[in-house]
Formats: structure tokens, C-alpha cells, sequence
């Protein structure tokens, strides 16, 4: 190896030591679990929201049919960032929409000039009691720590 191929291999070196290889752009996350049940039987469906308190991101989880969740943040699964949280559940009824068939051209005769109640458009109530779909009324809350045993079971009342 000559000294000019050299210069440029240490060169290299240098650089990408200096730079590193381009680590993750979203801050770490820890796996986060749980379950939730109201009065005692677990929700199926039912979407668990953490509502970060300082600087750290929230993160959505949805329950399975044994009311057990994990929460996303970035990705599918990955978890929540370290902080605390306020937390709230709620579950809206699934909603089938029709869709056209490909290539159906634009018909303006099917435009309506009044708005549509949200209630018209297939969007239906919580089905959980409502203070529970509000962070700030719902009494729920969670601290993530820098483990992969973060694990928080709601147990909501109808009450």
C-alpha cells in the first residue's frame, strides 16, 4: 500500500469515526404492555393513547380480544419513550366504508352544501364511559422507565 493510498484509508477512518453510521433519528423506546378490562372483563378493540407530560412523544396501542395491548411510538410494537404519561382509553365501533370502483368519474350532483353531522357520516359514540377517552378526567397514568418491564393494567369502571 503506498503512502497516498494510505492517507485516504485513515482519512475515511477518521470520518466516519467522527460521524458514526447514522444512528436512529427517533430517541430509544422501551416495550410497553398491559391489559384493560372494565368492571373485570377485558375490552376488545379498544385504543390505549399516552398523552406524553414533558418532552418525551406519545404513543397508541389497540387491545385484543383478551384486552391486552402493546403501545407504538415510531414503529409497530417498539414501545414508549422514558417519561410520564396521562392515559386514555376509549373504543369506537369499527366503521365499513363502500368504496367506488376504480376510474367512477367525478359527479358533482353527489356534492352536498351542508356540512354532515358527524353523527350522518358513520362516526358513532365511545362506547366506554367518557371520561375515560380524556386524559385529563380519565385518572389514568403511566411511567415508562428504561426497561423492557413496563407494564400497566387499567382497570376501568362502568361505574
Amino acid at each position: 500500500m503506498n503512502k497516498r493510498s494510505f492517507c485516504c484509508l485513515m482519512s475515511l477512518l477518521v470520518v466516519f469515526s467522527v460521524t458514526g453510521c447514522g444512528g436512529s433519528k427517533y430517541p430509544p423506546t422501551f416495550k410497553t404492555t398491559g391489559t384493560v378490562t372494565l368492571d373485570g372483563k377485558p375490552i376488545e378493540g379498544a385504543t390505549v393513547s399516552f398523552y406524553p407530560d414533558g418532552t418525551n412523544k406519545p404513543a397508541n396501542g389497540e387491545t385484543d380480544s383478551s384486552g391486552q395491548y402493546q403501545m407504538s411510538s415510531f414503529n409497530q410494537n417498539d414501545g414508549a419513550t422514558v417519561g410520564s404519561f396521562r392515559v386514555a382509553v376509549q373504543k369506537q365501533p369499527k366503521v365499513e366504508y363502500e368504496s367506488t370502483p376504480e376510474g367512477t368519474p367525478y359527479d358533482p350532483s353527489m356534492e352536498s352544501s351542508e356540512p354532515q353531522a358527524a353523527s350522518d357520516m358513520g362516526q358513532s359514540e365511545n362506547s366506554l364511559p367518557k371520561m375515560y377517552a380524556d386524559p385529563e378526567t380519565s385518572g389514568l397514568t403511566a411511567t415508562v422507565a428504561e426497561s423492557d418491564s413496563n407494564v400497566f393494567n387499567f382497570e376501568l369502571s362502568s361505574k
